[in-house]
């Protein structure tokens, strides 16, 4: 089993973490290569021989290790891409929803996956087409928002070319089960299981009380109209974005490849909503 290893350099923990997980790869005799934007963070020269850029790392890897929190898990995400090679987050991040093993565990949960201990679960993705042909695509959502303009935003959703709703606001997220605990969560989104096959399209700050979030089957197609003359502004996972002038639209569906993910072999999505979010506690009891 061979490991790709791409982290976040700002973390303050990254330099002492990656050098305890590159000392334990190596007396483990388990082959790595690490992306070559953390040879700063390495002090072994050894070490160093190992960094390639991260389209090498990503291609010579069965297994890709994201060190840091939910965002550099996600950029990992994006750098993997269609290639179908499973990730796993060592948090040293805040919450840590996707990153769920802890720097003090991972050289035991690493000692697993060489056993096969684990389960692998695939995560949608969200494919967004762009006016000019291209794509985006989002692990968490997609937004359309109103870039840096103040002024409301006139948007239009259809689903399977119906149209569901129109409204003035600030954007629309369009987000996966995986996302459904960020922005949209944030924006007044419910909370939908992971197993489940929905999109959840939450408007954000619309101006009228008749607008709420929707959830729609993800095999059908999102088209979101921006009509008011404005600069459109459509974000993937809040990492890349582009910038459109109105009247444009976007149309949304699922990708055709997903993103896996492993995870500890008796995780539990409620478990980590209670733990992470705390979710269903109740305060008032001590």
């Amino acid at each position: 089993m061979r490991f790709g290893i791409i982290g976040n350099i700002n973390k303050p923990d990254i330099e002492s973490t990656l050098f305890d997980l590159l000392s334990f790869m190596t007396k483990e005799k388990l082959e790595f290569f690490l992306d070559k934007d953390l040879i700063s963070k390495i002090t072994k020269p050894e070490f160093k021989k190992r960094c390639f850029t991260s389209s090498e790392v990503v291609r010579n890897s069965d297994v890709i290790i994201s060190l840091g929190g939910d965002g550099t898990f996600l950029h990992t995400a994006r750098l993997v891409g269609n290639k179908q090679i499973p990730i796993f987050g060592v948090n040293m991040g805040t919450l840590g929803f996707m990153s769920e093993i802890n720097p003090s565990e991972m050289k035991k949960f690493i000692k697993q996956l060489t056993k096969k201990h684990f389960k692998v679960k695939d995560r949608v993705v969200l494919s967004c087409k762009l006016p000019n042909g291209k794509k985006l695509h989002g692990i968490n959502e997609i937004v359309v928002d109103r870039s840096h303009s103040i002024r409301m935003m006139e948007i239009e959703i259809l689903y399977n070319n119906e149209k569901i709703v129109q409204f003035l606001g600030d954007g629309v997220i369009i987000s996966t089960p995986t996302g459904c605990t960020g922005y949209s969560l944030s924006a007044g989104g419910p909370i939908v299981s992971l197993e489940s096959s929905d999109f959840i399209i939450t408007p954000v700050c619309p101006h009228t009380l008749n607008v709420r979030p929707i959830i729609v089957p993800d095999k059908g197609i999102i088209t979101v109209k921006v009509h008011r003359e404005i600069e459109a502004r459509v974000t993937a996972d809040g990492q890349k974005f582009r910038n459109f002038n109105s009247p444009v639209e976007f149309t949304f569906e699922k990708a055709d490849y997903t993103m896996k993910v492993i995870n500890r072999p008796r995780s539990s999505y409620f478990k980590t909503l209670n733990k992470k979010l705390l979710w269903g506690k109740d305060l008032r009891k001590y």
